[in-house]
């Protein structure tokens, strides 16, 4: 499961790693005929195509990618591109393009679901175009995202952008408590008794109203901490279940003896209707987990000052974990134009999108060249240690386990684990009752 890929400041000299995300036991995806890049005597002027592109996301996001499009149209007018916005139920609706026989051009696409539609042959393989394209290239990017959309030996995305979790704290909150703040020398031990001195009733009542350290409950935001400590979710072949190895199990009973041993860190139940990125935000938390994607939200906090740090390492294995989550752009297999479609994915993909991804504070720019740029490590915005995020080493980076029925493993993270958050089940129950219920979706 252990994805090792150098993601530092120094990545641009770094191999790819060998290993795939994908299983092993998915049919081989359908033969696509190798496509040429486009003749280099085509001047954008006179390509013409009519493409749909269709992403989820905020309305921030869909004006983003409006004037994308519209910038790409003032290099390529005669290409003619329809934008589809989903913000919510975004696969269902891909999916039911698919079936009708009329899939996008191009589309936003999760590692995990690339597995999917590249198995199942409707994805086109850009091998060919990014290979020979003079423009762009393979080692632009950083070598875990090219291994992040490759499926069984073929490139099947470009991708856009991509965050690690880290460990973001209220600077007010540790300097009130006379902790120092988190850095890459921190393990548990260390988060736990920050929490503790942290954590406060402010008013008296009885009730917790300061926590020390508050988590989301997703398999990205959790599997670091998994990971770090030498477990796993699912073996390397993705056959088997390993949620209830000794190395997982005491990963999770970390996190929830923080919160119903230590009570340093609310419950799901104790959250209530108030998120865990709101719990941190309003100042009623020390510490959180989430990916970069939190930064530009973040920055309109203007009751403290807070920063990052790297997941804290495993006081048992020395070691530590993060979980990527990344996003591409890909091309449908039968696009009617598949030179026009690559065109716009490297535009998307290219300086332009960069350029607004460094300058924003969604993502991290999928190119070595603009995350380690000025626009993005800017240290004159929060967070100052930005360069967190591309510094974890080769050994630190984890994907979560992806297989075809990817549906299965979100449905049986979510149900069966939530009683654990509660308080109401133990964590052995709980993921013996996970690995149960995934059996028989894992491949064979």
């Amino acid at each position: 499961m252990k994805r090792m890929i150098k993601i530092g400041l120094s990545a641009i000299f770094i191999v790819a790693l060998v290993a795939s995300c994908a299983p092993k036991a998915t049919p081989a995806p359908t033969e696509v005929a190798p496509t040429s890049a486009p003749p280099a005597q085509v001047k954008p002027e006179e390509m013409e195509a009519e493409l749909t592109v269709i992403h989820w996301g905020s309305e921030e996001e869909k004006d983003l990618v409006a004037g994308w499009i519209a910038q790409f149209n003032g290099e390529y007018p005669n290409i003619k591109v329809e934008q589809i916005h989903v913000p919510q139920n975004y696969w269902d609706k891909v999916a039911a393009m698919f079936a009708a026989g009329t899939p996008p051009d191009l589309m936003y696409m999760g590692y995990p679901e690339m597995v999917r539609y590249a198995s199942e042959g409707t994805l086109l393989p850009l091998d060919d175009y990014i290979d020979k394209d003079p423009d762009i290239s393979r080692d632009m990017f950083f070598p875990a995202l090219i291994e992040a959309f490759t499926y069984k030996g073929k490139l099947y995305g470009i991708a856009k952008d991509w965050n690690t979790q880290v460990l973001y704290y209220n600077k007010a909150l540790f300097d009130e408590a006379g902790v120092s703040y988190p850095d890459e020398t921190w393990t548990w031990d260390d988060v736990l008794d920050a929490a503790k001195k942290i954590v406060a009733d402010t008013d008296g009542d009885g009730v917790t109203d300061r926590w020390g350290f508050v988590t989301d409950v997703g398999m990205n935001r959790i599997g670091g901490w998994i990971y770090g400590n030498g477990g796993g979710i699912l073996s390397e072949d993705k056959t088997q279940c390993t949620l209830t190895d000794p190395a997982s199990v005491e990963a999770l009973k970390f996190l929830t003896g923080m919160m119903f041993e230590d009570k340093v860190a609310p419950s799901k139940a104790e959250l209530g209707e108030l998120s865990a990125k709101d719990t941190f935000s309003s100042g009623k938390a020390g510490m959180y987990v989430c990916g970069g994607w939190r930064v530009l939200g973040f920055r309109d906090i203007k009751d403290f000052e807070w920063d990052i740090a790297p997941i804290p390492k495993s006081p048992h294995t020395g070691e530590r974990g993060t979980v990527v989550d990344t996003v591409s752009w890909s091309i449908a297999k039968d696009t009617e134009y598949p030179d026009a479609a690559w065109e716009l994915v490297k535009f998307f993909t290219g300086e332009a999108g960069q350029v607004r991804m460094a300058q924003g504070g969604t993502a991290t720019p999928s190119m070595i060249e603009y995350a380690r740029s000025e626009d993005f490590l800017d240290p004159t915005q929060p967070p100052a240690h930005r360069s967190v995020l591309i510094d974890y080493t080769e050994d630190e980076i984890y994907y979560y386990p992806v297989i075809p029925k990817m549906g299965e493993l979100w449905d049986a993270w979510g149900q069966e684990l939530s009683e654990m958050w509660l308080g109401q089940k133990s964590v052995e129950d709980s993921v013996k009752a996970f690995c149960e219920r995934i059996e028989p979706a894992l491949p064979k």
